[in-house]
């Protein structure tokens, strides 16, 4: 008994003291990464998920929009060739069309009043986006992968896939209808299969994304003014101008690369920015209507969100993620509403999701309230 002494204040070999140290600095850093989760500002938060191809897993969403107010979006398929309206407030099918080959690219109208899908029968389709009827279709005389309207609600834009000649030539029809007219009133060779077509806020420029280049056109006469691509061939798979109309930033495959993220100054040709931090095939890009972020996503399972800023201050390699998010699956469209307050994604698991922007406007709220405010007095 006199050879025993106090038990060791021990916990599995270490001593209680350092114990409590260790879990204090635990404690600390824990509560450090809650304080930095609390003080940072910009992310996306998910809403919801939809299952936009019933086909899951073997299926594919190729595209996803918001409708002009943002209160609604529609997508299009790949392999159950479906057209789906949906209610942005809590995801509900309104209505849902069939086509009878893939869809690869489905847009609104500026008045949201149509939705029009392109698909691989050749025809463009036009519906009531209340209720889903048909309102007309045009027959192509090849598939199409490209559609958009202008912003003033006339025009629609309709790119085509390519077409090989015998020379070993390629074309790639762009279409051009004036809706209000019931015609088409202009039609010019891309020169290859067209991926994406946007017109700027103006409805100046229709910018045309597709294999081997990204091109811009004068919407006052349909001719070229611009070329953009480096000295390589690159499938660009998505594009957009940015809210302000200077610049222009695609994705594209191609070179020894991936793929990457291509920042020109449109007008003067110049090559601004190029880089891909995944390592992967990126699918699409958007510019927020901010026009100070850009976010893409592609086969990476995150989408990404740059600063422009950041962008056009760091070198390719050292430009920071503002912000990732994991989304899942592969990704094969992302689109922000008109005012940037959500963001929306579709998927080649068959899924669309809803995602919710919080900005990095730290008096946003207080801005908002002043705006009602202001309103409210004027009114009176």
């Amino acid at each position: 008994m006199g050879g025993q002494g106090h038990p060791t204040n021990t916990l599995n070999g270490i001593d209680m003291k350092k114990w409590t140290i260790i879990a204090l600095l635990l404690g600390s850093l824990h509560a450090a990464e809650a304080q930095q989760y609390l003080d940072y500002q910009l992310r996306l938060e998910p809403v919801w998920s939809r299952v936009a191809d019933a086909l899951g897993e073997p299926g594919s969403v190729e595209s996803v929009e918001f409708s002009p107010n943002g209160k609604y979006m529609v997508s299009g398929t790949k392999y159950d060739n479906s057209v789906i309206m949906w209610r942005t407030s809590d995801g509900a099918e309104l209505w849902r069309k069939y086509t009878a080959a893939e869809v690869e690219r489905a847009g609104w109208s500026a008045d949201g009043k149509y939705v029009a899908a392109v698909s691989e029968d050749y025809l463009v389709t036009v519906y009531d986006s209340a209720s889903g009827e048909v309102f007309k279709t045009i027959t192509l005389k090849k598939a199409a992968d490209g559609l958009t309207w202008s912003h003033n609600g006339l025009l629609m834009a309709v790119g085509e896939e390519r077409t090989e000649h015998e020379d070993g030539t390629t074309s790639g029809w762009v279409h051009i209808y004036d809706m209000e007219k019931d015609k088409e009133i202009k039609a010019f060779d891309f020169g290859n299969t067209v991926n994406e077509l946007f017109f700027t806020k103006d409805d100046r420029y229709l910018l045309a994304v597709g294999h081997g280049a990204v091109k811009v056109y004068s919407t006052a006469n349909w001719e070229e003014v611009q070329t953009l691509k480096p000295n390589y061939f690159v499938t660009f798979t998505s594009g957009t101008f940015s809210p302000d109309g200077k610049h222009v930033i695609a994705v594209g495959q191609g070179g020894t690369s991936r793929g990457n993220v291509y920042l020109w100054e449109w007008k003067s040709g110049k090559l601004l920015k190029m880089f891909n931090h995944t390592g992967k095939k990126i699918e699409s890009i958007s510019w927020h209507p901010n026009g100070q972020y850009i976010a893409h996503a592609g086969h990476d399972p995150y989408i990404y969100v740059y600063r422009v800023n950041d962008i056009l201050s760091h070198g390719n390699d050292a430009i920071p993620v503002a912000h990732k998010v994991w989304a899942g699956d592969h990704a094969e469209y992302v689109d922000f509403n008109a005012d940037g307050s959500f963001l929306c994604s579709a998927h080649q698991n068959g899924l669309i999701k809803l995602w919710v922007w919080m900005g990095e406007d730290p008096s946003m709220n207080s801005k908002r309230h002043e705006w009602v405010r202001k309103t409210q007095t004027d009114g009176n």
